[in-house]
C-alpha cells in the first residue's frame, strides 16, 4: 500500500510538472550561483517531460550572432527559429552542411555529467544524416585536451527538441576550484548530412 501511495504522489507530481510545461524557459527563469558564477537558469523542455533546469550556451539562439563559436566548413547562421521559441522571439538558427563543425564557446560546469540539448532539424537524407555531438574538455588557456562522445542525434525533416546528450567525464583531475570549461561540438555524419540546430542548452549540475 504504502508503494501505491508513493506512485500515486509521483504521478501528481509529473501532472503538476507537465502543466508548468505551458511556461516558457525565460518565464521560469532563475539565477543559480557557485563555482561558475551567477547562471541563468530555465526549464525549457518541461513540455516535453524534461524537468531539469538548463543554461543557455553563450550566443545559443544565434540572434545575435556567434561571437565564440568555432565555425568550420560552412557552417553559418540562417534565416528559421525553432517554433515553440523557448529562448525568446527569434528568427535564427545555425546550418550544419556537410563537412562542417561547430563548437560552442566554453561552458563553465561544476560535476562530472554535463548534459546538452538542443532543438534540431534534418535538411539531408533522413535515413542517412545523423548529427554527432561531443564534449571537449578545455584546458585554463581554452585549448582542447580531451573530446568524448555526447551522442549521435538522427531525426526528422521538422524541427524537434533532442534527447539530452550525456558525457561522463572524469573531471576530478582538472577540476580547478571546484569547476571546470567544456565546450560542445556538433558535425553531421552520414551521406548527404545537413543539418540546422538552434538554442542550445546545457544542464551544468545534471547529477549521474
Amino acid at each position: 500500500m504504502a508503494s501505491r501511495g508513493f506512485i500515486g504522489r509521483f504521478a501528481v507530481l509529473v501532472v503538476v510538472l507537465v502543466s508548468a510545461g505551458a511556461l516558457t524557459g525565460s518565464a521560469n527563469a532563475q539565477l543559480l550561483g557557485g563555482a561558475c558564477g551567477e547562471r541563468e537558469l530555465s526549464r525549457p523542455f518541461m513540455r516535453w517531460l524534461d524537468p531539469m533546469q538548463y543554461t543557455l550556451v553563450p550566443k545559443g539562439n544565434f540572434e545575435s550572432g556567434t561571437s565564440g563559436w568555432t565555425l568550420k566548413g560552412g557552417a553559418t547562421v540562417v534565416s528559421g527559429n525553432e517554433p515553440w521559441k523557448v529562448s525568446g522571439a527569434g528568427s535564427r538558427s545555425l546550418y550544419l552542411p556537410g563537412g562542417s563543425t561547430a563548437m560552442t564557446p566554453p561552458v563553465c560546469v561544476e560535476t562530472l555529467d554535463p548534459t546538452v540539448r538542443y532543438f534540431a532539424k534534418n535538411r539531408g537524407i533522413v535515413a542517412l544524416s545523423s548529427l554527432l555531438v561531443e564534449v571537449v574538455l578545455l584546458d585554463k588557456y581554452g585549448r582542447p585536451v580531451l573530446a568524448l562522445p555526447a551522442g549521435v542525434h538522427t531525426g526528422f525533416s521538422t524541427w524537434h527538441p533532442s534527447l539530452p546528450g550525456v558525457a561522463l567525464l572524469n573531471l576530478t583531475a582538472v577540476l580547478n576550484g571546484g569547476k571546470a570549461n567544456v565546450a560542445f561540438r556538433f558535425r553531421p555524419i552520414g551521406l548527404g548530412a545537413k543539418w540546422q540546430i538552434d538554442d542550445v542548452y546545457v544542464d551544468p549540475l545534471k547529477m549521474g
